[in-house]
C-alpha cells in the first residue's frame, strides 16, 4: 500500500508540475507590461550609463562592467585580467587598499567582482541613500588606482599560492582548462582565465599599468544602476564623478580566428595520482555560430543538458546509472560556442559506457526531432530564467543588463526575444544540430586514478 501512495503521489507531483509550466508559459508573456524599462544615456567621455527606476525597495545596486577579460591577456601573461580584478581593491587616490570594502560594508552593503572570458564586473548592493558613496569609490579607481611594486607583487603572491593549493584541492579543475586548451588551441582563447604560476610570476608592473590604461576606460566601460532612484539625480551623480574622467584610446578590435583545424589530442585518457573517482570532460565545439542562432542554442541546452529532466543527465544518471555526477552546459567565447561536460563515474568501463552514450545522444539530435513536449518544457523554462534575470532583484538586473549592452551594444528587447522564441520547432531544433555538431570537434578526456 505504501508503494502505491508513493507512487501516485509521484505521478500527482509531475502532473502538478506540469500544469505549474503551463501557467507559466501562458502568464509569462504578459509579464512584459510590468518590465521596468531602463534609461540610458552617454558621457562626452564614452561611458555608457543604465538607470533602472525600481521603488519597490530602498536599495540600490551598481555594476561597473569592463570589456576586457582572459582574452586580452598578453602572450605570456596569462592570468593578467585576473590579477587586475583583485588590484582594484588595493587602493587609489582617495581610497586606501581595501578600504572600499569598508565603505559598503559599514553602510550594511555587499560587494563583489568577477572577471569572464570578455569581461569584468564589480558591483555593490547598498542603501539608495549610499549611492554617490558607490559611484565616487568607482570613479577614483578608474581614473587613479595605485599601481605599484608592493601591491602587485603581493597579489602576485596570493594568486600564485591560490593557484597551486587549487591544484592540490581541485585536482579535476585543470582537465577544465586543458579541454578549452584544445578546443580553442589559440593562445587568447585557449589559455586558463586564472593563468600559470610562471605566467603569474612573469607579469610586471608595466605590464599592469599597460593593460589598466588601455581597458579601464570610460569608453570601454558601462555603468549600470538599479533600484530606488530617480533619473535626473543618477545623472547629476554621475556626471559629477565621472564626467571629467578622460576619455582612453579606442580598444583595437581582436584579430580574426580560425580553430576549423582537426584536433590533435581529440581522445586521450589521463592518469592522475591526485584523484580517486575516474572521470570524463568532454567538449565540443561549435564553429562559424550565425548570430540568429544563439536562441536556439539556449534552448538545445535546456533540452540536452540544464535540469534532471534533460537529455544527457536522464539517459547518464537516471536510466544507464553510469554516471555519478553530471553537469554540464553550452559556453560562449567570443563569437565562438562550445558545448562542455564534467561527469565522474564507478570505473574505466562506466567512462567509456558515458563516452558511446554522450556521442549517441548527440548523433540523434541530427537524426530524430525533439518532442513537441521537451521544445515545450525547455522554451518555458528559458522564458522563466530570462524574465527573472531581467525582472528579478536589482543586483540581477544590473548585471543583466551591462552583460547584454556589452555583448550587443544596445539593451534588450523582451517584445522581439518572445516572438523569435515561438518561432521556435523541433525541425528548427534539427536542422541547427545538422549543422553544428560535428565529431571532428568532439574532445575527449578520460580521467583515471594512478
Amino acid at each position: 500500500m505504501k508503494m502505491m501512495f508513493r507512487l501516485k503521489s509521484r505521478k500527482k507531483s509531475v502532473f502538478l508540475i506540469s500544469i505549474l509550466f503551463l501557467i507559466l508559459a501562458t502568464a509569462l508573456p504578459a509579464q512584459i507590461d510590468g518590465y521596468i524599462q531602463p534609461n540610458q544615456f552617454t558621457l562626452k567621455n564614452g561611458l555608457k550609463v543604465i538607470v533602472c527606476e525600481d521603488d519597490s525597495l530602498p536599495v540600490v545596486s551598481v555594476v561597473m562592467a569592463y570589456g576586457v577579460g582572459s582574452r586580452n591577456d598578453p602572450e605570456d601573461r596569462a592570468g593578467l585580467a585576473f590579477l587586475m580584478q583583485h588590484l582594484m581593491f588595493q587602493g587609489s587616490k582617495n581610497v586606501s587598499p581595501m578600504q572600499h570594502i569598508n565603505y559598503i560594508q559599514n553602510t550594511g552593503g555587499e560587494l563583489n567582482a568577477a572577471t569572464t572570458f570578455d569581461k569584468t564586473f564589480f558591483y555593490e548592493t547598498v542603501p539608495s541613500n549610499q549611492l554617490g558613496l558607490v559611484l565616487w569609490l568607482e570613479s577614483d579607481r578608474l581614473f587613479s588606482l595605485d599601481v605599484n611594486e608592493i601591491t602587485v607583487s603581493r597579489i602576485k603572491e596570493m594568486l600564485i599560492n591560490n593557484e597551486k593549493q587549487r591544484r592540490i584541492q581541485e585536482p579535476y579543475s585543470r582537465y577544465f582548462f586543458l579541454v578549452d586548451e584544445i578546443l580553442f588551441p589559440e593562445y587568447s582563447y585557449g589559455h586558463a582565465l586564472t593563468g600559470s604560476p610562471d605566467s603569474l610570476e612573469r607579469i610586471t608592473v608595466e605590464d599592469v599599468l599597460t593593460f589598466y590604461r588601455k581597458y579601464y576606460v570610460p569608453n570601454n566601460a558601462v555603468l549600470s544602476i538599479s533600484g530606488d532612484v530617480k533619473l535626473p539625480k543618477v545623472k547629476d551623480l554621475v556626471s559629477r564623478y565621472f564626467e571629467t574622467i578622460p576619455r582612453g584610446a579606442e580598444t583595437i578590435s581582436q584579430p580574426t580566428v580560425d580553430f576549423r583545424s582537426i584536433f590533435s589530442r581529440r581522445d586521450q585518457t589521463m592518469f592522475d595520482p591526485l584523484i580517486s573517482v575516474p572521470a570524463l570532460q568532454f567538449g565540443l565545439r561549435f564553429d562559424e555560430v550565425k548570430k540568429e542562432d544563439y536562441l536556439l542554442f539556449r534552448l538545445l541546452e535546456y533540452i540536452l543538458l540544464n535540469g534532471k529532466k534533460s537529455r544527457l543527465y536522464n539517459k547518464l544518471v537516471n536510466k544507464e546509472r553510469a554516471a555519478l555526477f553530471f553537469d554540464g552546459n553550452i559556453e560562449s567565447r567570443g563569437e565562438y560556442l562550445s558545448l562542455k561536460v564534467f561527469l565522474t563515474a564507478n570505473n574505466q568501463l562506466m567512462v567509456d559506457r558515458c563516452k558511446k552514450i554522450l556521442s549517441d545522444e548527440l548523433s540523434r539530435l541530427q537524426s530524430e526531432m525533439v518532442s513537441d513536449k521537451e521544445l515545450f518544457r525547455a522554451k518555458t523554462r528559458y522564458k522563466i530564467d530570462y524574465f527573472s534575470h531581467l525582472m528579478g532583484n536589482n543586483l540581477s538586473r544590473a548585471l543583466t543588463l551591462a552583460e547584454f549592452y556589452l555583448q550587443e551594444g544596445n539593451l534588450p528587447d523582451i517584445t522581439e526575444e518572445l516572438s523569435q522564441l515561438e518561432k521556435v520547432t523541433p525541425y528548427s531544433i534539427l536542422s541547427l544540430a545538422r549543422k553544428y555538431i560535428k565529431k571532428e570537434n568532439y574532445c575527449f578526456i578520460s580521467i583515471l586514478p594512478r
